[in-house]
């Protein structure tokens, strides 16, 4: 009979193995939702913002502007 894994080693045991798997993880899937696909071809490019992703804080930083000024906090 196996012998039982206790909580702490197993948090452990995965923590190494998602720090061992770069292309696996919050982060990542984060930067995969708001940047461009990378390119298989050269790993170094840089990644640009995607459109939606621009618009978006583009809008919620003029709304933001508008009712501070409109409410004149400061």
């Amino acid at each position: 009979m196996a012998k039982p894994l206790k909580v702490k080693h197993v948090c452990e045991l995965l923590g190494k193995y998602l720090s061992e798997r770069s292309d696996i993880g919050v982060c990542r899937g984060l930067l995969d939702c708001v940047l461009e696909p990378s390119s298989p071809f050269d790993p170094k490019s840089i990644r640009s913002p995607k459109r939606w992703f621009v618009l978006s804080v583009l809008l919620a930083t003029s709304a933001l502007g508008l009712f501070v000024y409109f409410n004149r906090l400061w």
